[in-house]
């Protein structure tokens, strides 16, 4: 993949949007309601829904999941769905139906087998795209026991390959186990928006993870919570484009994300409160090259990986950005390290905001010129205190327990049975209540100036808290930036030359897509380096004509860039001033 995507740095363009669920309803062949009985229904029913050749019936169709009794219904996988040859290049899309009396979402939970064992994972892909819409995924199972290993929503090795998730909750995927998770593959890339991630704790050495993302080399988190987690993102060292904005991040108990050569990234309007709470052992402390390692917020390293063939990235040409964030440690983690100090064998060094190593490569202008950050704020966002005391205590009974060798027993991070009797029986009928959703916990903040202190004067952090801004920001993300004609839906895959041309500083980009996809509108200078994205994202089939201003970019030659999977086109355009 050539230096893709750049930073949204440039935001007069507006970048990545989601549609309502509805939307992609609208836009397929075919629509296929799935029943929630018998059991396995769910995984039964997309499994074999292909021909004798193995292909899908209708490589558009969308999958529903209507609730229309008075109850809140559970879906139970009893099978993995595989995405393997039956898949190919297709997108599988799941849209869960709130219940009209409820107004709760759907429950997709493993089953218990006969032989006790349980289903995993739901999803497990080899080709293909994913994409699904307001689903509660629960990790657990009705006798309360989280499975070890590979209990995860989605486990894959694609290639070239999306995962598109907006508006769900993930609750209780623990137990050496990850989320989501894509490895090998490659160039494949992640969109997760307006999603709760909570509970994905358990054991104190290993901690169970949101995203491992391996094989992905762009990764776009967008309005999402991470509530009482081990570990947040996992980007290991091929991860190339990261983008990480309003976002709460509350109680991690070690890395919030893990992305050290992350070639552009923008980190921003995000809070981190109480993050790498269980702190590093100061015999591990590394910086630079493999294992780069210490226990802060923001870290980043050098291109030991992507300066050699086939990427030859230069570290001047990196563009990070990381602002308008807000961070804090509540009194108990660091009290309780302090303590773990008088008898730890190594010392134990508490998180920090950034690490010297990432200090010093954001103060170097010379060989890092594309590196800024701005407005990062020690501040107590001032969470509800009924939340934050019991995650605090929490925090410190697993520090304690990690490095004491035993095991948390805490409320937000407690054992389960590890031989359970083996007895089925649906989900309790008020398991909103128990299981909590809307979740129980409310994390809108009382501190009245961060809630005005992102980009935009929006509040930091996940904008789901704050519904009427999240409206606004929302339609925000298109103003004046695109337009699109759902009713002409273009035959080919098509980029038209630029109108006018030359052009001072505006100028119209029409973009036609035969299917829906994740696509990018790049620019690029004559050097071939990302000055400006356009748009980003999931779309479906239409015609967008996008008014791109250059504004701030010096007379000259650009060349824009459309791409759509595999298909790329490039056309080139004149700014005169």
């Amino acid at each position: 993949m050539k230096k893709v995507v750049t930073m949204l740095l440039l935001t007069t363009i507006s970048a990545l949007y989601f549609l309502p669920s509805s939307s992609f309803a609208q836009t397929s062949s075919d629509t296929m309601y799935v029943s929630a009985m018998p059991p396995g229904n769910i995984n039964n029913v997309i499994s074999g829904d292909t021909t004798a050749t193995g292909a899908r019936k209708d490589p558009n169709r969308v999958y529903v999941l209507q609730q229309t009794g008075s109850q809140d219904t559970t879906y139970f996988f009893t099978a993995t769905i595989n995405m393997l040859n039956n898949f190919s290049g297709a997108t599988l899309t799941i849209i869960g139906k709130n219940n009209p009396n409820t107004g709760m979402p759907p429950v997709i939970e493993p089953f218990i087998l006969n032989d006790n064992s349980t289903p995993a994972p739901f999803i497990e892909c080899r080709t293909g795209n994913v994409s699904v819409d307001n689903l509660y995924l629960l990790g657990k199972r009705t006798d309360g026991l989280i499975s070890a290993g590979n209990n995860r929503f989605f486990d894959g090795t694609p290639v070239h390959s999306w995962l598109r998730i907006n508006h769900c909750v993930f609750d209780e995927f623990c137990r050496e186990s990850d989320a989501i998770i894509s490895y090998g593959g490659d160039s494949n890339s992640f969109y997760i928006t307006n999603t709760e991630f909570r509970n994905l704790q358990d054991r104190a050495f290993w901690q169970p993870t949101v995203i491992f993302a391996e094989a992905a080399d762009t990764l776009v988190m967008t309005n999402n919570t991470y509530f009482g987690i081990g570990i947040g993102i996992w980007g290991n060292d091929n991860l190339r484009y990261f983008k990480f904005d309003h976002n709460t991040m509350v109680g991690c108990a070690w890395w919030p994300f893990r992305i050290y050569q992350a070639d552009t990234a923008l980190i921003s309007n995000n809070i981190f409160y109480g993050t790498y709470a269980g702190g590093l052992d100061s015999a591990s402390i590394k910086y630079g090259g493999l294992g780069n390692e210490s226990p802060s917020v923001i870290s980043f390293d050098s291109l030991f990986q992507f300066a050699l063939p086939p990427y030859n990235l230069t570290e001047a040409g990196r563009n990070i950005v990381v602002k308008n964030n807000a961070y804090f440690w509540p009194k108990g983690i660091d009290s309780t390290i302090a303590a773990m100090n008088d008898t730890a064998k190594n010392k134990i060094v508490p998180p920090v905001w950034m690490n010297s190593q990432t200090q010093a490569m954001f103060a170097n202008k010379t060989a890092w010129p594309g590196l800024s950050e701005s407005n990062n704020d020690s501040v107590d966002p001032g969470f509800s205190p009924a939340i934050i005391n019991p995650m605090v205590s929490s925090l410190d009974s697993f520090t304690v327990a990690r490095w004491n060798g035993s095991v948390s027993t805490s409320p937000l991070w407690r054992q389960f049975p590890t031989n359970p009797a083996s007895v089925f029986g649906s989900v309790a009928k008020n398991w909103a209540q128990k299981q909590g959703y809307p979740v129980p916990e409310n994390l809108a903040y009382s501190n009245v100036t961060l809630q005005t202190a992102g980009t935009g004067n929006y509040a930091l952090g996940d904008l789901n808290w704050y519904p009427s801004q999240l409206k606004e920001w929302e339609a925000g993300q298109t103003v004046n930036a695109v337009k699109q004609t759902r009713s002409n839906i273009p035959s080919n895959f098509s980029l038209s030359q630029n109108y006018p041309n030359p052009f001072n500083p505006s100028t119209e980009i029409k973009v036609g897509l035969a299917k829906a996809g994740v696509m990018s509108l790049t620019i690029y200078n004559v050097l071939g380096q990302v000055v400006n994205v356009v748009d980003q994202g999931y779309k479906p089939a239409g015609t967008y004509v996008y008014n791109v201003s250059m504004d701030r970019f010096a007379s000259g030659v650009y060349f824009y860039s459309l791409r759509e999977g595999a298909n790329i086109l490039t056309r080139k355009m004149l700014l005169l001033k």
